[in-house]
């Protein structure tokens, strides 16, 4: 079972249960959120241009880049926490960080050999983003965990 597949069987669970308390709410969204980035990565990565033609494949990386730069930044509330949790958030944040910068400075000066390299590559950025942007949205709300006292 993949992670999207995993959030949206988690989200079918939270839907069947009415009323939904509050509490559950703030659950609801935040699956709804990361369901709503898996996708939308997922759509990049089947969108992702077959050529070696950097005018076309612009476009797309820019739209990537905006899309992943911002979710570092977005969202960044959740329960009030203690000074060990909010370094955990920040030690999250900057290793999001980190990897987002590593995988830009690749792409700086990017140059596919083959008209397929392109979509694999940004597909491999993805899928190295997506992990520590989730260990990063863990530190606010731990759906996991939250899951687990349902």
């Amino acid at each position: 079972m993949t992670t999207l597949e995993k959030l949206q069987a988690q989200r079918a669970v939270l839907e069947h249960q009415t009323p939904l308390a509050p509490e559950k709410l703030w659950l609801l969204q935040e699956l709804v959120y990361r369901i709503g980035v898996f996708e939308c990565c997922k759509a990049f990565q089947i969108s992702a241009p077959s050529t070696t033609d950097a005018a076309i494949l612009g476009p797309h990386y820019k739209l990537v880049d905006a899309y992943i730069h911002h979710l570092a930044r977005e969202r960044q509330f959740g329960k009030p926490v203690d000074q060990a949790q909010q370094k955990r958030r920040e030690t999250a944040h900057a290793s999001l960080t980190r990897v987002i910068a590593d995988y830009q400075r690749r792409f700086r000066s990017y140059r596919p050999g083959t008209p397929e390299q392109y979509a694999a590559d940004i597909g491999r950025a993805l899928q190295t983003v997506l992990p520590a942007w989730m260990q990063h949205r863990n530190c606010y709300i731990d759906v996991k965990k939250e899951m687990e006292q349902q």
